[in-house]
């Protein structure tokens, strides 16, 4: 399968214990972590803030479906298709313990914006 790489990505704190990859300039990434943190979009936004908001909204959907996970050996998120099958058998876990956990990550991320 062909990977496509972009050296254009940049390493940035979503939340506590959660990093992502993005190419955002550093003045959308507050609306992409408002965004995973669950809070409502700011109506003064411009189109890309609104947007790069909405990714942060779709990348906690996907972490809190599964389909998602925080990589344990560099806490990134990724799609559970860019881990090994020998990795997916490590982020088997119990998820109502897994949303309780999301929970009291996103909770403390909102007492921190």
């Amino acid at each position: 399968m062909f990977k496509q790489q972009n050296h254009n990505l940049k390493v940035v704190k979503l939340t506590e214990g959660i990093l992502v990859r993005t190419q955002l300039k550093s003045a959308y990434i507050p609306a992409l972590r408002s965004g995973f943190a669950g809070y409502p979009v700011n109506p003064r936004w411009s189109g890309v803030k609104y947007s790069a908001w909405k990714t942060g909204r779709q990348w906690r959907q996907a972490l809190i479906n599964g389909e998602m996970v925080v990589r344990s050996i560099d806490s990134i998120l990724v799609s559970v298709d860019e881990i090994s099958d020998s990795e997916k058998e490590s982020y088997s876990v119990d998820w109502g313990y897994q949303n309780s956990f999301l929970d009291n990550l996103i909770g403390r991320q909102k007492l921190t914006v």
